[in-house]
């Protein structure tokens, strides 16, 4: 079994004048969904082996909470994930080492909603700020994710948990 969580970034404030997209930084409720999310993801006992992280600043920002309760070992930041299409998400999926079980994906909208409904079938209409839903996928490699049976083991947000 191999099974990816998709993950948007947490919330940011506006850009400010003249600043870059990819320069954007978390605002303090981005800070504490990045937190609950992290929380959220360990209460399922299932250890991730690898996240890859776009190289904006948001995502990283979002990484340095999540990986300060997750604590996973192997972390990439990739310039290809920026603002990444579903087809260039599933690329990287595809290239990752089998020795690996579970990996995380942290990017952006839209390419994080496209890859649920269009490699997946699973209808999604915005995945929102921090929201994450975990795959798992019965095959042992991962460049056979789109030949296999799957199933969607969790979809959550940071606002879900806390209201309940």
């Amino acid at each position: 079994m191999k099974r990816i969580i998709f993950m948007r970034h947490a919330k940011t404030y506006k850009a400010k004048f003249n600043q870059n997209d990819h320069e954007r930084n978390l605002s303090e409720i981005g800070i504490n969904e990045a937190k609950t999310m992290a929380e959220f993801i360990i209460s399922k006992g299932i250890p991730t082996d690898i996240m890859l992280i776009s190289d904006a600043k948001r995502t990283q920002e979002t990484w340095t909470y999540l990986n300060g309760i997750i604590k996973t070992k192997l972390s990439k930041f990739d310039k290809e994930l920026y603002l990444a299409s579903s087809k260039t998400i599933i690329k990287k999926i595809k290239e990752l080492d089998n020795i690996l079980n579970t990996a995380l994906i942290l990017a952006h909208n839209p390419g994080i909603t496209d890859v649920f409904n269009d490699y997946f079938n699973i209808k999604l209409d915005h995945m929102p700020t921090c929201g994450a839903g975990c795959i798992r996928f019965h095959t042992d490699k991962f460049e056979n994710i789109l030949d296999c049976e799957l199933e969607l083991e969790y979809f959550s947000y940071p606002s879900m948990i806390s209201n309940g």
